[in-house]
């Protein structure tokens, strides 16, 4: 044989479409000369050609690199699911570090996954005969040849491939000891218990590497020429690289056009993913066929999880088995590739074209046993919705459970945790028993989602289950039973995400169908949530009424945990009229009843109205013990929104108790907290507090910074409460600057919007701190207006607290303008505040003692510091 054949010989290779996108070998190597002798090789170079269109890799390639250099690495393993490239990565790392291994390269194909792999032996006695060994001198046995093969490649620098390996057992005994060779081996199976080896997972690519990667197969025209449809064919084929060398394969006889249209159907993506002899199909059969019957089966139900991800608990009511038999049969479902981590500890999805392979298995099985795996699937999820909802509302115990399988959810954590990890599949589980026929029971999982994603804080599920809910009612109308819980939901999402208007504008619509179906629960409950937003929108008039009759139907259906909601909203409209002690009575009698009824989000909800309402009244301990106790609830619960809500209020608690470096650290913690959840107008409105704080620190110039964005973020969400309060909390910042001015027209704007939206308070506050900084300008005119102001609009409305903060203001500035008559006024209303209030006196004194003014018990008046 003449050299040239020779070379030809030893890189003859055919395609393969299973894990690399190039060339490998597919049968033993040998090398002859023209006698047809065995010729000694001391430096093979066996390794199949380089891959002329490798992509990418940079960070794995940095990973191999740091691999190499690992002073107790025995191997480099690279694992991934079918078809995502490690035999090009393998071979791309081989060329690219031989030239440091010069006794040579070997590769061999371990078919691992096939039936019939390649046995350690068989390969042991190709990379002797590659490096020279006679044939005659290679032992027979397994283990003398064993034993010859280390002693020849101990020492040996040279690279080895392993491809495709099924097993720990196979790769083993070819690992040469000793460190001085660089092993790659790759396996669609994790191989865990492989000792000594470098681990490193070999993901999809990622957005841009997959353009990148079509414009080399299929040429940078067309890619460039409709970059958003590439960019759909990438994420239609799940960036597997496999997938992406058949599309720029089709590439040569479609348009990108006519190919997206072909991948966006999913029933017909599998088979549009095949050219020549590759198929992602047939990659994927390979991994199927290895696994054990159960493991197949479990891979076809799981597809049928509609949600993201899944878990052992989901994997176990599909199998109609124990949750340890499940999370084996996920473990080996993981090491195989065929389903990867999720984000959340503990559970698992699919890449989008193994499931598309799985639900094409699945459909393959009888109806009968397809429908049983669909029942058993939705019944959990139903069940365990409805398990989640009793537990986190306290009703727990007045249920009796059907046989059927049910999460195991036994306190208010478990159940936060079952919303936090199942919302998804369950909210899609609508849509599937609309599809089985089954409205009645879409209806109930909707209902039971929609209040178990309100009490944990997931906006965006509730928002999807809310969507699904109203296409129920599009599509089955009729049913005010269903019709208005759902449309109430929504409204009350509405409200959470402060669009008033628009909540409110749905509340007048839910009221007279609630009215129209002559069903007193439901009117109820409808009364109730028109109050609120009438309340919410500063008509606290038209919603007194309607929370009075929400309160005496519940009380007439003898509705315990309604009658306590609907105390506490009277004792909102009480609170807002400046009836403090009414309000606290009624926030009192509504936590009893959320402490009888179990609802232990309803009363750590209460007790931070409570403390709010102390604090009014200058019982800030008193506060600060219910905000505390309010925390805990809502950190248990896992609602980051609740959470952020009374950190915020804690905060204003301690501000009054002059902690303000634990004021500010909480504003600051809310800051990122809000932003991880999504709450956008929450974040600025921390934004707001910690400025108002830093200002107090002298640090304008952080709290200018802070207050522009939380200004510029409120502007574009319509937040005008938030906003209002924002604007007069730069009051104090823009008069030290001497922007008097413009501090006085945003001051405006803030009090014409307190008043209209019926928050008296703080019109108060705004009117009071202008006084108090025209004063010290020493433009007392102005101060009097404000301070006159700010008693006569929270004449009778206005808490003790602030009132008496009114009172004292305006004797500061009546001193400085000589009016004693103004004085001994003030000094009187003020004495009459404490007299009844004893406790406002000593936080008075916290807040005004800083400004030189001290306010003993008896008396007060104007001191020197």
């Amino acid at each position: 044989m003449h050299a040239s054949k020779i070379a030809a010989s030893a890189t003859g290779a055919v395609a393969v479409g299973n894990d690399n996108n190039g060339y490998i070998f597919t049968g033993p190597v040998t090398f002859q000369n023209e006698a047809n002798h065995t010729t000694a090789w001391n430096s093979p170079q066996c390794l199949p050609p380089a891959i002329p269109d490798f992509t990418g890799r940079n960070r794995e390639i940095s990973e191999v690199e740091i691999g190499i250099s690992s002073a107790n690495r025995m191997a480099i393993l690279i694992t991934g699911k079918p078809g995502v490239g490690k035999t090009s990565l393998a071979l791309h790392m081989a060329h690219k570090v031989a030239s440091r291994y010069h006794d040579g390269a070997l590769y061999a194909d371990l078919r691992g996954i096939e039936s019939n792999p390649t046995l350690p032996e068989e390969v042991m006695g190709r990379f002797l005969a590659g490096v020279g060994v006679a044939e005659d001198e290679i032992p027979a046995g397994s283990d003398a040849r064993l034993d010859r093969y280390r002693r020849e490649f101990t020492r040996r620098k040279v690279v080895i491939i392993l491809d495709n390996a099924g097993s720990e057992a196979q790769v083993r005994p070819l690992i040469p000891p000793g460190g001085e060779a660089l092993v790659l081996v790759t396996s669609r199976f994790n191989l865990s218990g492989l000792e000594a080896a470098y681990h490193l997972f070999l993901d999809v690519f990622d957005d841009e590497s997959s353009l990148n990667f079509l414009r080399k197969t299929v040429g940078p025209g067309v890619v460039d020429g409709d970059v958003s449809s590439a960019r759909r064919v990438g994420a239609l084929c799940g960036n597997l690289p496999l997938a992406l060398r058949i599309a720029g394969n089709r590439l040569q006889t479609a348009t990108i056009t006519e190919l997206v249209e072909e991948l966006t159907d999913q029933r017909n993506r599998l088979g549009a993913l095949e050219v020549g002899d590759l198929a992602v199909r047939a990659a994927f059969n390979l991994s199927f066929r290895n696994l054990g019957k159960s493991t197949r089966n479990s891979l076809k139900r799981l597809s049928l999880v509609p949600g993201g991800d899944f878990g052992s608990a989901l994997c176990a009511a599909l199998n109609d088995s124990d949750e340890r038999s499940a999370k084996s049969v996920l473990r080996k479902l993981f090491e195989a590739n065929l389903i990867e981590s999720s984000p959340r500890t503990g559970r698992y999805r699919f890449h989008d074209l193994i499931r598309l392979y799985a639900q094409e298995q699945f459909e393959c099985d009888s109806p009968k046993k397809t429908a049983t795996a669909s029942s058993r699937m939705l019944d959990w999820l139903s069940y365990s919705a409805l398990k989640a909802n009793l537990t986190l509302n306290g009703q727990i115990g007045k249920f009796d459970f059907p046989t059927a399988p049910v999460a195991n959810i036994s306190s208010i954590e478990e159940a936060a945790t079952w919303v936090a990890d199942e919302a998804a599949s369950a909210a899609a589980s609508i849509d599937l028993l609309l599809r089985a026929g089954d409205p009645a029971r879409a209806k109930a999982l909707a209902i039971q989602l929609s209040f178990v994603c309100e009490v944990v804080g997931d906006w965006q599920a509730w928002e999807d289950v809310v969507n699904r809910g109203i296409v129920i009612t599009e599509s089955h109308p009729g049913d005010p039973l269903f019709d208005v819980p759902i449309l109430t939901s929504k409204a009350n999402l509405l409200r959470y995400r402060r669009e008033f208007q628009s909540a409110l504008d749905l509340a007048s619509k839910i009221y007279p169908r609630a009215q129209e179906a002559q069903h007193e629960m439901l009117i109820a409950n409808a009364a109730k949530l028109l109050g609120c937003l009438r309340m919410d929108t500063g008509d606290t008039a038209g919603a007194q009424p309607l929370l009075e009759e929400s309160l005496s139907l519940s009380r007439k259906l003898g509705l315990r945990h309604e009658i306590g909601q609907a105390l506490y909203n009277l004792g909102t409209v009480h609170r807002a009229s400046g009836r403090t002690h009414e309000a606290i009575a009624h926030f009192e009698q509504d936590l009893e009843i959320c402490i009888e009824v179990g609802d232990t989000s309803g009363a750590a909800e209460t007790m931070n109205t409570l403390a709010l309402t102390h604090m009014e009244i200058g019982e800030f301990s008193t506060s600060e013990r219910y905000q505390r106790e309010a925390l805990r609830t809502f950190e248990s619960v896992g609602n980051p929104h609740k959470v952020s809500m009374v950190c915020n209020d804690l905060a204003i608690s301690l501000r009054h108790q002059g902690r303000v470096d634990g004021a500010l650290s909480l504003h600051l913690e809310d800051i990122e907290r809000s932003r991880a959840c999504g709450n956008i107008s929450g974040e600025a409105l921390a934004k707001a507090n910690a400025a108002v704080l830093l200002v107090e620190l002298d640090r304008d110039a952080e709290a200018e910074q802070l207050f522009q964005q939380a200004v510029s973020v409120l502007s574009a969400l319509g937040d005008e409460l938030r906003l209002a309060r924002t604007l007069l909390g730069q009051t104090s910042m823009l008069f030290k600057a001497g922007k008097t001015d413009l501090a006085l027209d945003g001051a405006k704007k803030s009090i014409d919007v307190f008043l209209r939206h019926g928050e008296v308070r703080d019109a108060v506050s705004a009117h009071e701190n202008l006084a108090l900084e025209f004063k010290d300008i020493g433009e007392n005119d102005q101060a009097l207006f404000h301070v006159e102001e700010a008693i006569r609009i929270g004449d009778g409305v206005a808490s003790p607290y602030l009132r008496g903060a009114s009172c004292l203001a305006a004797i500061i500035v009546c001193e400085n303008l000589n009016r004693p008559d103004l004085v001994a006024k003030y000094v009187s209303e003020l004495r009459e505040i404490v007299d009844k209030y004893p406790q406002v006196v000593s936080h008075l004194r916290k807040e005004y003692e800083g400004e030189g003014w001290v306010v003993p018990d008896g008396s007060i008046g104007d001191r020197d510091a």
